[in-house]
């Protein structure tokens, strides 16, 4: 059996920024299959209208904590943009990756 990773992010972003966000998630969701993402989910929280939650697959654990420092790193030129869009910024992101057998 193979064994890959399912990432969890979630967050909370400043409502007067939610265009700005969904261009910036566009381009983001497009980007992360070059980070060997795959069933890349992006949504609306149910709880909140301004909670955001994505779920992605990564093949291995190296992937996640790499993923997991640039997603929440400021200097990076694409996910760094989000800084501002989050409520307390990239630090706030919540991020779980689940183990998972295929």
């Amino acid at each position: 059996m193979k064994n890959s990773l399912q990432i969890y992010l979630e967050y909370e972003i400043k409502q007067n920024l939610q265009p700005q966000y969904k261009q910036i998630m566009n381009t983001i969701v497009n980007t992360l299959p070059q980070y060997d993402a795959s069933n890349i989910q992006w949504e609306k929280s149910e709880i909140s209208p301004n909670r955001y939650m994505e779920t992605f697959a990564v093949p291995t654990e190296s992937h996640y904590h790499a993923l997991k420092r640039l997603r929440t790193s400021r200097r990076h030129l694409l996910f760094g943009l989000l800084d501002e869009c989050i409520c307390g910024g990239l630090k706030e992101i919540r991020c779980i990756g689940l183990k998972t057998k295929l």
